[in-house]
């Protein structure tokens, strides 16, 4: 076949896997919106909207700023297209409804985590065809558009998607640097490879493992050329290059140097040091392990990734250890992390790229001078585990959460203004304009102390309805930080006083989550609803038929945590049950 109609086919079938990938992870992207149930989404755009005020530094260092300032752009184009097609008059508008009602905001952030997504495809394309073939980065490009923690992970504002992106485009030059020699003699060529890895730390910290790729890639250039200084020069342009890239594109944290240190060490004390105080130095591998096995591509690729990732080194060392690098290192840091699964993303190109070398290999060794339709056919098969993963996903998500049924179920039974009693993270009710100001003056003395932002929550609520005297059950400590929120904490209610607290503060309504196995804090408030309430409502996640001795072993579905999409599950959120206080 002519070389142009070779190209023209792979062209019309990588954009194919294209618009795959696309409709996947934009389908339910507007998931429980107006609620907004991923607890880092708000603080992420409230971070990145604060641009706007002139300020580009966030003061703040618990990620690095490269996102926030690619998600202030992305918003800032929306609201000029908004303000083109009608949708917005004013800036004043379009802050108004980020307060009132943000779903068509959130999702405009999640559609650019979702575009991430597709570009990672087609990065991933580059990356197994540089270092093995077309067919294999074509293969990589499939099974990674299908992948399950990919497509639900493209359906949040949140870093994990986007720093993936930086981290193949690395992996994209890395792999020149060790197929073609002249290219590896380049000094563009490492300075672009540096660059994109410094791109990916300034999206995340945790993507420093890309380093060692190309201190790997340096390697490997001199034990090819034997010149151990000119791979140090190379190495060292590269070093700069990335050094550089960060720092243009998180530039403050050279100037708010303590304030780094202070949220760079909070970081590492919620991932890692509470990991290894608690489980030991690796002690959450087999969570990982057993995560990328079950979940996170597709079991068959899982199993065809280790082939992949062993027959490169024993063939082709080079291409063999360019691949394993990354991932290896990257992994054997996630194991002393906090388990979450939405860390698994950066691990998913290369596992796509190995099972896709292992699954091409296995076809020519099979019927070997054979059209590429029987390679194209393992790799559909090999595929299909992880395309189901990703539609259940996709269907799951497109369910009302339990959070959100809740709420409506209050707005229909509670009239406007009464008080209600709910969890941090849990239904999200519009507080009135009485309400807010009875917080932050208890909070700041007086109303006219609050910020910007709860000005404008202010404004917005004093034509909100139906909007509720809104209370939160939880200690002081774990979320007084909150100027706009009153808490009552959990020990304010003993066997003795039963209501009595509730009573005095006015409360008539109760949403309160039910965990598996209970909970210890709220045992008592438990134990007053059921002798001094009403239940009024139920709402569960669970599927019809699930028998309690199931759901007992089934945790429920909360975002941004470890938590499987269990086939016992219909919907997100925990069980929550509604109660009226007499």
């Amino acid at each position: 076949m002519p070389r142009e109609a070779v190209s023209r086919r792979i062209g019309w079938t990588l954009a194919a896997i294209g618009l795959l990938a696309a409709a996947l992870r934009v389908y339910a992207v507007g998931w429980g919106l107006p609620d907004v149930h991923h607890p880092d989404e708000p603080y992420i755009l409230n971070r990145a909207l604060a641009f706007a005020k002139g300020d580009l530094s966030p003061h703040n260092f618990l990620y690095p700023t490269l996102y926030f300032y690619a998600l202030f752009a992305w918003e800032g184009a929306f609201f000029v297209l908004g303000r083109i097609v009608g949708l917005y008059h004013s800036v004043g508008e379009f802050e108004r409804e980020f307060f009132v009602d943000p779903s068509r905001v959130m999702m405009a952030g999640r559609l650019l985590t979702a575009t991430f997504g597709v570009a990672t495809i087609a990065a991933v394309y580059q990356f197994g065809r540089r270092l093995f073939d077309r067919p294999t980065g074509l293969g990589a490009a499939l099974l990674l558009a299908v992948a399950p923690f990919a497509v639900r992970d493209a359906h949040y504002i949140k870093h994990d998607v986007p720093v993936t992106l930086f981290i193949v485009l690395t992996q994209v030059f890395l792999a020149r640097l060790v197929v073609d020699p002249a290219a590896a003699e380049q000094r563009r060529s490492w300075v672009l490879a540096g660059a994109m890895a410094g791109l990916a730390l300034s999206t995340q910290y945790y993507a420093f493992p890309i380093v060692l790729a190309i201190v790997a890639a340096a390697a490997i250039h001199a034990r090819r050329t034997r010149q151990l200084s000119g791979a140090l020069a190379l190495l060292l342009w590269a070093g700069a290059a990335c050094v550089v890239a960060f720092l243009l594109t998180t530039p403050f944290i050279v100037l708010e140097p303590a304030i780094a240190a202070r949220d760079i060490a909070a970081v590492r004390q919620i991932d890692v040091d509470r990991a290894v105080s608690s489980g030991g130095a690796f002690g959450s591998l087999d969570a990982y392990v057993r995560m990328i096995a079950v979940d996170a591509i597709g079991w068959p690729v899982a199993i065809a990734a280790l082939a992949g990732f062993a027959i490169p080194c024993v063939r082709c060392p080079a291409r063999g250890i360019l691949l394993l690098c990354f991932p290896l290192a990257f992994l054997a840091f996630l194991a002393n992390t906090v388990p979450m699964s939405r860390y698994v993303n950066p691990l998913l190109p290369s596992l796509a790229v190995a099972a896709a070398f292992a699954l091409t290999r296995l076809a020519r060794a099979v019927r070997a001078n054979t059209s590429p339709a029987f390679s194209a056919s393992l790799l559909l098969i090999a595929a299909v585990p992880g395309f189901l993963g990703s539609v259940r996903a996709d269907r799951f998500y497109a369910q009302p959460d339990t959070r959100t049924q809740a709420r409506e179920f209050l707005e229909r039974t509670a009239p406007s203004g009464a008080t209600i009693l709910v969890q941090p993270h849990s239904v999200q009710l519009h507080a009135s304009r009485d309400a807010l100001v009875e917080a932050l003056r208890a909070h700041l003395g007086t109303e006219s102390a609050a910020s910007v932002k709860f000005q404008k929550e202010l404004d917005a609520a004093a034509s909100t309805s139906p909007s509720y005297r809104v209370l939160y059950l939880g200690r002081v400590t774990d979320g007084g930080f909150d100027p706009d929120k009153i808490y009552i904490s959990p020990e304010a209610l003993d066997p003795a006083s039963g209501l009595a607290p509730l009573r005095a503060q006015r409360v008539a309504y109760v949403a309160l989550n039910q965990y598996n196995g209970g909970h210890q804090a709220f045992a008592a408030l438990n134990a007053a609803l059921q002798r001094e309430a009403h239940l009024l409502a139920t709402f569960s996640p669970y599927r019809s038929g699930v028998g309690p001795d199931r759901r007992a072993v089934t945790a429920p579905f909360f975002h941004n945590t470890a938590d499987r999409i269990d086939p016992a599950l219909e919907r997100p959120g925990p069980v929550i049950q509604i109660w009226r206080i007499d």
